[in-house]
């Protein structure tokens, strides 16, 4: 029996390990609980976490070891390859080097500080001195927010699978960031960018990123499938991401599809595309290439991927000469005009797939106060309206 009581009363617990080289039976103790329930319940994380791989003898792993075992986690959880091979090169680069090789059980809120305060200080690239010389640069407060958050995620994730009693971090203060206000293009530079796209295979990407908000990668995963013509209606159902150059299919950000109406400039861009594409089949061939029915190709059908496209894009703004060269910029112009439109928070967030209406509202925070104002002109004029017909009457 893995749960017992023993005479002092409390419930102790026993989880069986895996058997010795000859066969022998291998137990360790997890300690001992005041209640029955208590001990049940921590039976069964430690049997969670042995299942896991982690090791039930907390004394022996390292902060190294358990970044290990938290980057595994995340990835059964079904995190995206990107996410994955983002966080592995900040553990990499920002975390095991400097405290990597401690024991978890010695880790303090002291040593957390430290590390923060060296990554903040010299935690950049080295840079080399006309000199000669190489001086350590200084590393961004985001950078170091990513690093320390990714550090107590993993820290966290020790705490429910009891390895930790407490998590260092949360005697720390990480450091504070000022979010930018997101970029948009004004009128004239929309103007001036669709100028430049026109006619080109290019012109149907611009106009759709900027008639729909999508982003990059999820432009770049559309097939002609994706198109309902008959409603004028694009589905965007999975994103395309480039991880060190091997090209990979995934959800989209929020992990839900989302159809989104097309305007009469999408479903225009959209036939001229049609038409681009049917011309460079017929002159290549057999060797046309664009077997998944890719919505946006290159010249031999193959599918654009997000970086082709954030590269054309940065060539058509240089030459339409306006202030970004920043492709995603495309989506928080959309969102610019979704809202100070008029249109509300949660219709915006659903047009462009975020998860839940407060992430419009932290990202577009800005544009608010300019939106209410022209609501509130709207309701004098229309309260005034309403004045001036009543002393007519």
């Amino acid at each position: 029996m893995s749960v017992y009581r023993r005479k002092s009363g409390r419930y102790a617990v026993l989880i069986d390990l895996e058997p010795t080289a000859d066969g022998r039976r291998q137990r360790k103790s997890i300690g001992t609980y005041r209640t029955r329930k208590e001990a049940e319940s921590a039976e069964r994380k430690a049997l969670e976490a042995r299942d896991r791989g982690i090791d039930l003898s907390p004394k022996t792993v390292t902060v190294s070891e358990l970044l290990d075992r938290y980057l595994n986690d995340r990835q059964a959880l079904g995190r995206g390859a990107k996410t994955l091979q983002e966080y592995r090169d900040c553990a990499d680069r920002r975390i095991r080097p400097y405290l990597g090789g401690m024991a978890l059980a010695k880790l303090r809120p002291a040593h957390v500080a430290e590390w923060q305060a060296i990554l903040l200080a010299q935690g950049g690239k080295a840079k080399r001195l006309a000199d000669g010389s190489l001086a350590s640069q200084t590393l961004s407060a985001k950078s170091v927010f990513h690093a320390f958050s990714l550090l107590n995620g993993a820290l966290r994730f020790a705490l429910r699978m009891e390895l930790i009693f407490r998590n260092p971090c949360e005697a720390v203060s990480r450091p504070s960031l000022v979010r930018s206000e997101a970029k948009a293009l004004n009128e004239s530079e929309v103007a001036a960018l669709l100028r430049a796209v026109r006619a080109t295979r290019w012109e149907a990407f611009i106009v759709l990123a900027l008639c729909t908000g999508a982003r990059r990668g999820e432009l770049c995963a559309l097939n002609w499938d994706d198109v309902d013509h008959a409603r004028s209606v694009l589905h965007i159902r999975k994103s395309l991401c480039d991880v060190r150059g091997k090209i990979t299919v995934k959800t989209t950000k929020s992990g839900k599809s989302r159809s989104i109406p097309l305007s009469r400039m999408a479903t225009d861009a959209l036939r001229k595309l049609s038409a681009i594409q049917a011309r460079e089949r017929l002159a290549v061939g057999p060797a046309y290439q664009n077997i998944e029915n890719a919505l946006f190709t290159d010249e031999v059908g193959r599918r654009i991927t997000p970086m082709a496209a954030s590269c054309a894009f940065e060539r058509f703004a240089r030459k339409a000469k306006i202030s970004t060269t920043r492709l995603h910029d495309l989506r928080h112009t959309a969102a610019t005009t979704l809202l100070v439109s008029g249109i509300d928070v949660r219709t915006t967030a659903g047009i462009l797939g975020h998860a839940s209406p407060t992430i419009t509202l932290s990202t577009y925070a800005h544009l608010m106060p300019e939106a209410q104002r022209d609501a509130v002109d709207r309701l004098g004029e229309r309260i005034e309206s309403l004045c001036a017909e009543g002393s007519l009457n």
